[in-house]
């Protein structure tokens, strides 16, 4: 997957200081986009519980790392979430949460 907005004209690579991990992050309009959304929407969504937080701010800015667009991206369309549509009847928040974490262990789970 391509994502061509990013934040302040660039992509910002990211790697894990915990685990190692390499990835590039992205900001909420990458999000809203990609899943035909508002960026608005995402921050409700994220205040409000739909989603889980991203573990990643920079300058008071929400990033997402590829992987958890990827991981929202699976979940509406599994969920078929759709513009306009409603997530309240959906599991589109229970996959996201399970999601999330798998993808957070990427960056956030050491060796124990």
């Amino acid at each position: 997957m391509s994502y061509e907005k990013t934040p302040w004209g660039r992509e910002i690579p990211y790697t894990s200081p915990i685990t190692g991990y390499k990835t590039t992050l992205y900001n909420i309009g990458v999000v809203a986009e990609a899943i035909g959304r508002t960026s608005q929407t995402i921050r409700k969504w994220e205040v409000g519980g739909v989603i889980p937080p991203t573990p990643f701010k920079q300058k008071g800015k929400r990033l997402y790392s590829k992987e958890h667009i990827d991981a929202i991206v699976r979940c509406a369309e599994k969920s078929r979430i759709q513009q306009g549509s409603g997530v309240s009847k959906t599991m589109f928040s229970k996959r996201l949460y399970e999601e999330f974490q798998k993808v957070n262990d990427l960056f956030f789970k050491g060796e124990e």
